[in-house]
């Protein structure tokens, strides 16, 4: 053989061997969608490495039992059997010269419906009230029914007829009148969605949010089509009289403030979808959740009518943003649907349920139907109140919602509620180690402080598990939403959820510890840790937060998104992990700090772009119905932002300029200007910092960042194989950047 033919066919196979040691001692490795020979890299390890005690419980002064009175006197040997009647006792006790007065809940189940805390019930400073659960089982305040398996008897021949020959072998049915339950406990289908247009129209049109199934804790599926994933709009027909619409380049139609009953959408079904509407055996009660124009703007709407000849839908009620062909919806609430295991359908006219179980189905299946469109448990301008250690659910409204301050939900488990988990507001509450999963909306939702005088409202959501949540209103809740000034968002881990971890807004927010990871799972134009159109909100830190697993499918968002101009936030010491979109969009905004971060192997780590600029400048822009005159600068113009308070806490506010006639000065507020990204490293496939615009470097300052190819992994992390990203001493980018501090990981996450 030629010598030199076979020293490249040496070299070869050695290259080849290489490559399959190194892909052996990278587990994990997969081919990224965004971008053909990217790969993702390990996710973090070793994250939450620290630990804390919980105080055992000590004696209570009232006890509760589902077996007990309420016309014992409250004993651990003699309960009471109702929390409303600890309560009514509690409220009469006299408080001063105590430390505290605590109710303890024995195990159980406890079927309640709303409860109500008033100013009344409360406690003081030095004498809390607090209602606990017993540490000897799970306390259980159920607002919902279970069901049980005798419940169940077989199809009536009408429903069978309707579904097909699988379906009749396993759907079962409960006829829940002769359970007590009448119409108003489960509930009217009304609209859900955060841009939703049904208020526009004449009748019985808005209303809480109907009953859920849940099957050992997990929310069932209303029968749809298809089972997963969404059908796509083949052509728009009719837009309709929208807010926007695909042609008004943002614009609002003048209308939209007064118009009643607008016209509404129409659009075009594929073929094999038309065919299966048209078996329907009727299309009265068939429903549509649709996002016709953007993905993160999602609402139901009944199914106003359908033409078999023309494939055409047309919703009942209009789509906000008009519509696109390629747009997603899907087909719910159809008996024919009802195709496979945990699917459901309830017949409201006459009470019958159908449901097809999951796995087996028998005597220790917990079945829930969640009732009531209230709150489960609510605290109304009551102060110093503790809950700790309950589980609450089945609720078709929230979980609790809390309206006072100094108040405490510890330990608490809150599922299978189709509002918010917590909904909490005032000053100095806190939420703390609870379990929030399978919620309808936002998770934990926290407003306190006031923004005249930057008072903070030092509400904390802290060592939290925030996941499957926005069940039912997919784009309208996050895992944790801040509003006011001075909240926290602490050590949680939040994962598992069509849109945004963290919504913030509002001034001096902090973000830090959390640990974020498979979020924004059906979003692209969202961030996992998102706020945005505010100049006037300023003032709010994310560190030291670790952020991966973003997105899913086609869907690729941002890690951390300041939106339309966001102004006056900082960044630092987050690890941003395989983000398949920008690590941080900074979209137009100005004076944030972005610095001390890592980004590995994401698409484009640091993007900033112009458009509020380009929408002060060009009158055939985008971003233009924002500006001069709109809400953006009336925001601003409305809030304290020229107040000694404000301009001492924000300095760079003390010259901004709204002068449109100088656009070239960097005070002039829609310029990308003021912002210091520095001291950032970067490790990505091309070696590249990201996208900046032109008048972004011009007028902010992005030197100084120590940018890596992924080949640097190892010389850079202790075992970027294992997902250990603590830095090596010897790390490269200590050479150019002497003062990089490494990340506290072992901090970030629950403890």
């Amino acid at each position: 053989m030629n010598i030199r033919l076979f020293a490249v066919i040496a070299l070869i196979v050695i290259a080849a061997v290489l490559c399959i040691v190194l892909a052996c001692e990278m587990p994990g490795i997969r081919t990224l969608r965004f971008e053909a020979g990217a790969y993702d890299v390990p996710a973090p390890a070793g994250l939450g490495a620290f630990t804390s005690k919980k105080a055992a419980p000590d004696h209570a002064d009232l006890y509760v039992s589902p077996d007990g009175s309420d016309d014992a006197d409250g004993s651990r040997a003699h309960p009471l059997a109702t929390i409303e009647r600890a309560r009514e006792l509690v409220r009469d006790m006299d408080k001063s010269g105590r430390d505290g007065i605590t109710v303890e809940l024995l195990p159980g189940e406890y079927r309640i419906r709303p409860l109500t805390f008033g100013r009344e019930d409360g406690g003081t400073a030095d004498c809390p009230v607090t209602y606990r659960a017993s540490g000897d089982g799970e306390v259980i305040l159920n607002g919902g029914m279970t069901l049980k398996k005798t419940d169940f008897g077989p199809l009536p021949r009408e429903a069978a007829d309707r579904l097909g020959d699988d379906a009749k072998q396993h759907v079962l049915t409960v006829d829940l009148t002769k359970l007590g339950l009448t119409a108003d406990d489960w509930g009217k289908l009304y609209p859900v969605g955060k841009y939703s247009t049904a208020d526009k129209y004449d009748g019985d049109t808005t209303g809480p949010v109907p009953c859920a199934l849940y099957c050992d804790g997990v929310r069932m599926t209303t029968a749809r089509y298809p089972n997963e994933g969404f059908l796509k709009v083949e052509s728009v027909v009719r837009e309709g009289e929208s807010r926007e619409n695909s042609t008004s380049n943002h614009s609002v139609w003048p209308g939209w403030e007064t118009v009643r009953n607008p016209q509404t959408t129409i659009f075009r079904a594929d073929a094999d979808t038309a065919r299966r509407i048209a078996g329907y055996a009727t299309t009265d009660g068939v429903w549509l959740w649709t996002a016709l124009a953007y993905d993160w703007a999602d609402a139901t709407t009944p199914l106003k009518s359908f033409d078999p000849d023309e494939r055409t839908i047309e919703p009942a009620y209009v789509s906000m943003f008009g519509a696109v062909p390629g747009a997603t919806y899907y087909i719910f609430n159809a008996l024919e649907e009802l195709d496979s295991p945990g699917e459901w359908y309830l017949d409201r006219e006459k009470g019958l349920l159908y449901f097809w179980p999951v796995g087996t189905f028998d005597d220790n299946t917990v079945l829930t139907l969640s009732l009531g469109g209230e709150d489960l448990i609510r605290v109304e301008d009551a102060s110093h109140l503790r809950f700790d250690g309950l589980t609450v659910k089945g609720s078709r409204g929230g979980g609790f919602a809390i309206r006072g301050d100094e108040n405490v939900l510890s330990n608490c488990h809150v599922t299978e509620v189709s509002g918010v988990g917590a909904a909490i507001d005032g000053y100095r509450n806190t939420v703390s180690a609870c379990e929030f999963i399978h919620i309808g909306g936002a998770a934990v939702t926290v407003t306190g402080g006031d923004r005249q005088t930057l008072t903070p409202g030092e509400n904390r959501v802290d060592n939290c598990l925030i996941r499957d949540y926005s069940e039912v209103s997919v784009t309208a809740g996050a895992g944790v939403e801040l509003r006011g000034v001075g909240n926290a968002c602490s050590h949680n881990e939040i994962c598992f959820a069509p849109q945004q971890a963290v919504l913030y807004g509002g001034n001096d927010m902090l973000i830090e510890y959390n640990d974020i990871h498979d979020v924004a799972l059906l979003s692209d134009d969202c961030g996992a840790i998102y706020c945005g159109r505010r100049w006037d909100e300023c003032g709010s830190v994310i560190r030291y937060n670790a952020l991966y697993a973003l997105g899913d499918g086609d869907h690729a968002p941002n890690a951390i998104y300041w939106d339309d101009a966001q102004a006056g936030q900082t960044a630092y010491g987050n690890l941003i992990l395989n983000c398949r979109q920008n690590g941080i969009l900074i979209g137009g905004g100005r004076d944030h700090v972005v610095t001390g971060n890592v980004f590995v192997n994401c698409k484009t780590p640091i993007c900033c772009d112009e458009r509020a600029r380009e929408g002060a400048m060009d009158p055939d822009s985008w971003f233009k119905h924002s500006m001069e005159g709109a809400d953006m600068q009336t925001h601003l113009l409305e809030s304290p932002w020229q107040s000694p308070v404000w301009q001492a806490k924000y300095p760079y506010m003390a010259d901004w300029s709204l002068d449109y006639g100088d656009p070239e000065n960097a005070r002039f507020v829609p310029n990308p200007a003021g912002s210091r990204v520095t001291g950032n490293l970067i490790v990505q496939h091309n070696g590249s910092l990201g996208s900046v615009a032109e008048s972004a470097a011009r007028f902010s300052d992005f030197t100084g960042n120590a940018v890596f190819a992924l080949g640097d992994l190892r010389a850079l992390f202790a075992d970027p194989a294992r997902g250990d990203y603590g830095l090596k001493p010897d790390a490269p980018v200590f050479a150019d950047l002497p003062a990089f501090e490494a990340l506290p990981l072992e901090r970030i996450g629950r403890y």
